[in-house]
């Protein structure tokens, strides 16, 4: 089961690619990120980037997916928003404004709840075996863009 996963704020096309490689430099979920690309535009030259497909699984799956998420959210600047949607429907939205606020506590807790929400949907998608989700006007591919450092933003 793969979760659905877009950003919005700031320049959405180069943060959703700085979410992928963030979450693809992660080597529990090397694998499992793919990209999910709608076609090209009159007039341009490749496909372009719509969502993160995460592969769901139980165990260090989500919570190595809910830490790196919140990790990257605490890296941004402005109103950027992570929107996950999971695969019974469910929405969680997290906005880096509120992440970089938190205490150490209240981030612990952020990070609790998100994998409470991903951990059911992991433990879900191993009872059944399913292909990636993928939007009827979209492809999926695996891995990342190029490769930039965390720190580039």
């Amino acid at each position: 089961m793969d979760a659905r996963i877009t950003v919005s704020g700031g320049n959405e096309l180069t943060e959703l690619e700085s979410l992928q490689e963030w979450l693809t430099d992660s080597a529990e979920l090397r694998g499992r990120v793919m990209a999910c690309e709608l076609p090209p535009p009159p007039g341009a030259l490749g496909p372009v980037l719509d969502a993160i497909l995460l592969a769901l699984a139980p165990g260090s799956v989500a919570t190595a997916a809910a830490t790196a998420v919140v990790s990257w959210l605490r890296h941004r600047a402005g109103g950027v928003r992570v929107e996950i949607e999971l695969p019974d429907g469910r929405r969680l939205t997290l906005a880096a404004d509120r992440v970089r606020e938190l205490t150490d506590a209240q981030l612990r807790g952020q990070l609790a709840d998100l994998l409470t929400a991903l951990a059911p949907a992991a433990d879900a998608g191993a009872a059944s075996v399913a292909e990636p989700g993928q939007a009827s006007s979209s492809r999926a591919t695996a891995g990342g863009r190029g490769r930039r450092s965390k720190t580039d933003g």
